[in-house]
């Protein structure tokens, strides 16, 4: 029991401490230490705390990091790993060849990582306001705000009857509807299972009858009762979406040719231990083909 309580107690105080480190938005304050917390001989600091970050999009790391069970899983991660790599250290593991070749395999990893995305933030990307504007008259499709509908609806169930039977009525609310368009509301009391409203984009003017529309929900019969048009967004209001569009294909376009360039450099290639690789770290084993039983003489 001392023990639970023990855990409990670390665990609490190790949240407190997550607590007040990331409440502090901008990196270290002067003055204020940066490390989040200790373990044995382990310590996890902010700076490895931001450098886990940069595995993470930057669209997902508000998400991630405004989580006090993840961030205590993390820390406790990170401060377990940090201590077995201390003991392999001691062990002399660091120096074993095969654990320094996969050192350097993630070292390289890492650094061509930090390189592309170097090459993406200093990037030099040319005035593209002039192309924004061709992409703009030449796609105005593309800027548009849609507009919304207002309909009347009749839902005809298929949960309290078969589908068939919730068929059948469907079309009979469907052909009283496109005779009598102006007794909707009618049909609505008489024969919905669910009054609330729903949009359907083959509606065009008010007093649009839809067809017969089957959901999850049932059969649906809708009418349109009011009908806001699209509107054509300004090119101003659009224009910075559009350079940043435009922007991005362009580093991206960049990035491939610069990739690809390394990639179309002279190859000099050991063909024989090329070959040896596919047997290196063990070869298939392929089966014996099955052999037809010999058919026993006749007795």
């Amino acid at each position: 029991m001392r023990f639970e309580h023990a855990a409990h107690a670390a665990a609490l105080m190790l949240s407190f401490a997550l607590a007040f480190v990331f409440s502090n938005t901008a990196g270290a304050v002067e003055g204020v230490s940066t490390v989040v917390a200790r373990q044995g001989s382990a310590t996890v600091t902010l700076a490895d705390i931001d450098a886990f970050a940069q595995r993470i999009p930057p669209k997902d790391r508000a998400g991630f990091f405004d989580n006090p069970q993840r961030l205590e899983s993390l820390i406790s991660n990170l401060l377990t790993q940090k201590q077995l790599a201390a003991e392999a250290r001691a062990a002399g593991l660091d120096k074993q060849p095969a654990t320094t070749a996969q050192i350097d395999i993630a070292v390289d990893e890492v650094l061509s990582k930090q390189r592309l995305i170097n090459m993406r933030e200093t990037a030099t990307v040319p005035d593209l306001s002039e192309l924004a504007q061709e992409q703009y008259i030449a796609h105005k499709e593309k800027y548009i705000t849609p507009g919304t509908l207002n309909v009347k609806h009749v839902l005809i169930s298929d949960k309290s009857r078969s589908e068939e039977e919730a068929k059948a009525i469907a079309d009979t609310v469907d052909k009283e509807a496109k005779a009598a368009p102006d007794k909707f509301d009618e049909l609505v009391e008489k024969y919905s299972d669910d009054p609330s409203k729903a949009s359907n984009k083959g509606l065009k003017k008010p007093g649009d009858i839809s067809p017969v529309i089957k959901t999850k929900l049932g059969f649906h019969v809708l009418k349109l009762v009011s009908r806001t048009p699209d509107q054509q967004k300004k090119f101003a209001d659009v224009r910075d979406q559009i350079v940043a569009q435009l922007r991005d294909e362009y580093v991206d376009k960049a990035v491939k040719e610069h990739t690809d360039a390394l990639k179309n450099l002279p190859l000099d290639a050991n063909q024989d231990l090329v070959a040896s690789l596919r047997s290196r770290y063990g070869s298939l084993q392929t089966p014996p083909e099955a052999t037809a039983p010999t058919p026993s003489a006749g007795r």
